[in-house]
């Protein structure tokens, strides 16, 4: 038999845990946007690291919000080296129309050696309790002898609206050859 008192017991809890799980689902999401006001600005923007021809990858630009804060635009971008090989790079935006950042990715630095084939996938591939998220790209890569799934981690400051590469996690998981987000993921809890 239940006493009155365990009802209001019961309910308090309920509560608690309720309102408990809501915080654990306000993460970080992705809406696709438009990229045509950026094109320009990232053609500017990309030819100052020596890409030319800089623009935006078709359905890979994304709006990053948190808890209903638009934090900036995230857009995966391509172009040629000087060497007219094609590589990849992301911009980042606050969203007011200007590129704040161009990180180079496939045919620069640690990837320099590979050209870019495509950019597969864009996702959050973790949202932390720290201020920080983890934003995935995933990239189809050619090397003359082979052909390569790469993915690039970047991590997004929520407070400042900062994203950089985070080099560590990239070395440590991106060239794993995950195909998929879920595969990324999967990686990066190990």
């Amino acid at each position: 038999m239940t006493m009155p008192g365990e009802y209001k017991v019961r309910a308090f809890i309920f509560t608690v845990a309720l309102l408990s799980s809501c915080s654990v689902f306000a993460n970080v999401t992705l809406k696709p946007i438009n990229v045509r006001p950026y094109e320009k600005t990232i053609y500017d923007a990309a030819s100052q690291y020596h890409i030319e021809n800089g623009s935006p990858v078709d359905k890979q630009a994304f709006s990053v919000n948190s808890d209903g804060k638009h934090l900036g635009d995230f857009i995966a971008g391509q172009g040629f080296n000087a060497q007219d090989d094609a590589v990849c790079f992301i911009a980042w935006s606050d969203g007011n129309g200007k590129i704040q950042r161009i990180v180079p990715t496939i045919g620069f630095d640690n990837w320099e050696a590979e050209t870019c084939a495509g950019t597969k996938a864009v996702g959050v591939l973790a949202d932390d309790d720290k201020g920080s998220t983890k934003l995935a790209v995933i990239y189809s890569a050619q090397s003359p002898n082979a052909i390569a799934t790469e993915s690039v981690i970047l991590s997004l400051d929520k407070s400042t609206g900062v994203l950089s590469l985070d080099d560590s996690l990239t070395k440590k998981i991106g060239s794993q050859g995950a195909e998929t987000l879920n595969t990324l993921k999967a990686l990066y809890r190990k």
